[in-house]
């Protein structure tokens, strides 16, 4: 059997900088001679899932948890040949070719990290906290403006499920993490030394 490849989790709120926060470290790890494949939770949401009527889709359940244990399993050890994705827009579930040579995973999300820690073997988990203001601001930017959505549905989902299911599902993330990241004043270099001393 072939040597597993560490995976490093990067969980915390909705609009935390998780995703930006993951392209940023890949870019440093390169950098570093490492190969860093990324996969996002968010592409794990289910087909046809109806919304929770308390947290609407902010909520552990909307994440097809079986697909997701199943496919990072497999990725470990480099015996997958696609990952799932999924269309903010429509809704609707693809598939991407897993074509690139990596050593290292980076997953992230809120949602989906709270069914890996039991599950998956993770060398490190990095939460990312970022003040409230700037978090709203900036969700409410990227689901208007990538996800076309409209501002009135978006404030409604923020205050009305959002914040209730990150205080169920997200905040106790927290005390799991290996690393807290405050803010968008990001500390790469703590990150990158961490992965390195932990394969």
């Amino acid at each position: 059997m072939s040597e597993a490849v560490p995976l490093v989790c990067i969980c915390g709120p909705s609009a935390a900088g998780k995703t930006t926060f993951a392209a940023h470290l890949a870019e440093q790890l390169r950098g570093r001679g490492r190969r860093p494949l990324l996969i996002a939770c968010d592409d794990y949401y289910r087909s046809g899932w109806l919304p929770s009527s308390r947290y609407g889709f902010d909520t552990v359940d909307a994440i097809d948890v079986d697909q997701l244990r199943m496919q990072l399993s497999a990725v470990r050890y480099r015996r997958l040949g696609s990952l799932r994705s999924y269309d903010m827009r429509s809704r609707k579930v693809g598939s991407r070719p897993l074509n690139q040579p990596y050593d290292l995973v980076l997953v992230e999300g809120s949602y989906g990290p709270q069914h890996l820690l039991e599950a998956v073997p993770i060398s490190l988990v990095v939460y990312i906290e970022t003040p409230l203001l700037q978090r709203l601001v900036s969700r409410l930017w990227r689901d208007v403006r990538e996800r076309q959505r409209s501002v009135l549905y978006v404030i409604r989902q923020m205050l009305g499920e959002m914040l209730p299911g990150e205080q169920r599902f997200i905040h106790p993330l927290k005390q799991r993490a290996d690393v807290i990241v405050r803010g968008y004043n990001w500390n790469l270099e703590l990150v990158l030394n961490k992965i390195e001393c932990r394969g």
